[in-house]
């Protein structure tokens, strides 16, 4: 058949191939240079950045000396916001003279003090005759406003500031820390110094 045609023929047609090739081309190439057409490529989510396994935050961690009548006294270390009876519960509990009425279960502990339970009848200490100098002064982190008024130049007023300043700011770390409330100065702090504790 392609012998039927003429050497003009077969130019022609030729050319005419070429053409089509030529516009088919033409439409592909700039389509292929710009890449697939929108709706052809598979949109993919940026993955998003693995985030850290949430452990939470480590509980603050608070040691506290825990001494008297219990069965295991010694030195425990609690999670911050530990409560006194927790503390009991570490050191295998009260022995069976403890008296509980004495001490306070529910308050929070802070780091580094020293809880004592006392055994029935020796309550604060009146009853032990070898209580040192220390365990006689009032503790600026535990006493009442009546207590504090015990102290030298420390009336309703300040007593009851020092109750709000160590509820506002937490325990005292330092006797000298009770100038930072408001009333007592150097002066007053020489006159109580001696006679105050922070355990």
């Amino acid at each position: 058949m392609w012998e039927d045609f003429s050497m003009r023929e077969k130019i022609l047609l030729l050319l005419f191939v070429l053409l089509l090739l030529g516009g088919v081309l033409w439409k592909i190439v700039p389509a292929l240079l710009s890449g697939p057409p929108e709706g052809l490529v598979e949109e993919v989510e940026p993955s998003a950045p693995e985030e850290a396994p949430d452990n939470g935050l480590e509980p603050e961690t608070i040691t506290v000396h825990l001494v008297g009548a219990v069965k295991n006294p010694g030195v425990y270390d609690l999670p911050g916001g530990a409560r006194v009876y927790e503390l009991l519960e570490a050191g295998g509990g009260p022995a069976k003279k403890a008296d509980l009425e004495s001490v306070n279960l529910a308050r929070p502990l802070y780091d580094g003090e020293q809880v004592q339970i006392y055994a029935a009848g020796e309550a604060g200490g009146a009853a032990s005759g070898g209580q040192d100098q220390a365990e006689q002064k009032i503790n600026i982190n535990k006493a009442t406003a009546e207590e504090l008024q015990t102290l030298p130049s420390i009336g309703e007023v300040r007593a009851q500031g020092i109750i709000e300043h160590r509820d506002k700011n937490g325990p005292f770390t330092d006797i000298e820390e009770i100038m930072d409330v408001s009333g007592i100065g150097a002066g007053i702090f020489n006159q109580i110094k001696d006679q105050i504790t922070i355990y």
